[in-house]
């Protein structure tokens, strides 16, 4: 995949300047958006976990309670913590990787 005109421009004025190579460039501006997304998911995290307590304990009241036919907010909130929990899985192993 090529990069954008815009990018390739951006990319030879930074390498002017700073003294890094034009890999470590593109390292470490990968690494900061995965380190960004990290910071957005566990907030996301934070924010079920205060909700909820725990995704165990979602999980056993969603089947206690089952899924409302008007209100899926329990099933949409157990949804997004699972995707958080894979995405989050998935960035960690990409760092370790680097």
């Amino acid at each position: 995949m090529s990069r954008t005109i815009a990018a390739s421009a951006l990319l030879e004025k930074v390498k002017k300047i700073l003294p890094d190579s034009e890999d470590e460039i593109i390292f470490k501006g990968i690494t900061n958006s995965i380190t960004d997304r990290i910071v957005e998911l566990k907030k996301s995290a934070y924010r079920l976990t205060k909700q909820y307590g725990s995704l165990e304990k979602l999980e056993n009241r969603l089947k206690r309670e089952g899924v409302s036919p008007d209100d899926h907010t329990l099933y949409q909130d157990l949804l997004e913590w699972r995707a958080i929990h894979f995405e989050l899985d998935q960035l960690l192993e990409l760092l370790k990787a680097s």
